[in-house]
């Protein structure tokens, strides 16, 4: 079956989705500059690939991998205009690289040197780009590059953006649109936070990585193909870090689901859920208590299950290490860190089977992939991938669902 872009819910069964091994450019990575980086610590490189190979042992059992690195390697070797604009836009951003030199290597090696930085031309390694996550998203049957907040990661969008611009499995049906344009400077989107409920039913967080701009100019370009749409906002802290990005807090895992981090996502004296309802142009605000009376409102009969078995000080220590950020490659089959012993726990007593993500990497199981009913958490192994600040859907970038 030829892919396509196609993503109307964040559980359906998964067929292909982008990700990125962490890779030599966290081995560049000192002291000195983690917190430019966007980390708290340094990582193991090694140990990191590890955990990472158990992810990728239960999502490709489940569907496509694509990986970013060779998107682009592709796009370099095949496509001279993409190769060109992807060049020109870095140079245009980085004055100190040197197109001319760049456009002289081979494509394999250019690709690297893309991603783990060119000494002496101003490009930094992508330390962040494990997280696929956050530099686009794709919904219905569109691919938007994100519009990042901190300047550390600004290259990845380029990478994001040439991708979706000429790479076939997006350009073969003119699924890219660009909001941001002429969104100005201020506007801030990032995939972390945008969440598919339905065909025209989105959550969106807002907070030190999106903002009402970025916000209204993702609006504007839904506009374009939709005349009726929902989109439930939801108000996030900009501190502490963990709090980055709504999918630290709210993640969906079936059909009657979502994980919650209980105190921020039903404290509604302080972070305020909205419900926006776009109609022929025309935006109305309606205030709910939390993100699953938004939901109710529609239709959605939601339930959650919470981060940290809503006991003691399990939830806050468990989200802290992203024990919210669960993915969902089909409804009800799930990954995420099994870490967090006490929210594996709230899932267990929800119905989900526990399997350890290392058994499906040993060949000891094989992973569910149908959508028969039968729910599972697949556990993933994580030291040193949480010490980067995401987690598993952190770490995706779906780019085709079977519809719900």
């Amino acid at each position: 079956m030829e892919l396509q872009v196609n993503l109307n819910s964040e559980v359906g069964r998964l067929r292909a989705v982008v990700l990125h091994r962490p890779g030599p450019e966290l081995e560049k990575m000192a002291p000195s500059t983690i917190h430019q980086a966007l980390y708290s610590d340094l990582l193991d490189p090694e140990t990191a690939r590890k955990e990472y190979r158990q992810l990728e042992a239960v999502l490709g059992q489940a569907s496509r991998l694509l990986y970013i690195d060779d998107l682009v390697q592709e796009l370099l070797e095949t496509n001279p205009q993409a190769r060109s604009f992807l060049l020109s836009s870095i140079a245009d951003a980085c004055p100190q690289f040197k197109k001319e030199e760049a456009e002289t290597l081979p494509a394999g090696r250019l690709a690297e040197l893309l991603v783990q930085g060119m000494p002496g031309t101003g490009l930094n390694p992508l330390y962040n780009l494990y997280f696929t996550r956050d530099i686009g998203v794709c919904f219905n049957n569109r691919s938007m590059p994100a519009h990042m907040a901190t300047q550390v990661r600004s290259r990845e969008i380029l990478l994001a953006d040439a991708l979706y611009r000429f790479h076939p499995l997006f350009a073969r049906n003119s699924s890219r649109v660009n909001p941001w344009e002429g969104a100005g400077p201020a506007a801030r989107f990032e995939g972390g936070d945008f969440q598919v409920c339905g065909k025209d039913v989105f959550v969106v967080g807002q907070g030190a990585r999106t903002n009402r701009n970025g916000l209204d100019a993702f609006i504007a370009a839904k506009r374009q193909e939709s005349g009726l749409f929902h989109v439930i906002t939801q108000e996030l802290p900009f501190e502490p870090e963990s709090f980055i990005h709504l999918d630290m807090v709210f993640t969906f895992l079936d059909r009657t689901h979502c994980m919650a981090y209980k105190p921020l996502v039903f404290d509604k004296f302080r972070y305020q859920t909205r419900l926006l309802k776009v109609e022929n142009g025309v935006v109305r605000e309606e205030v709910f208590d939390t993100i699953f009376d938004a939901l109710h409102s529609l239709g959605y009969d939601y339930s959650p299950v919470f981060c940290g078995n809503d006991r003691g000080e399990y939830p806050e220590r468990e989200q802290w290490h992203s024990g919210a950020n669960f993915f969902a490659f089909a409804p009800g089959k799930i990954i995420g860190y099994g870490r967090n012993r006490h929210t594996i726990e709230a899932l267990s007593n929800a119905g989900y089977e526990v399997v350890r993500a290392g058994d499906v990497l040993d060949g000891k199981v094989a992973v569910g992939a149908e959508d028969d009913g039968k729910k599972a958490v697949y556990t993933l192994e994580s030291s040193e991938l949480v010490r980067g600040g995401g987690g598993c859907r952190c770490m995706t970038m779906p780019v085709c669902r079977e519809d719900l």
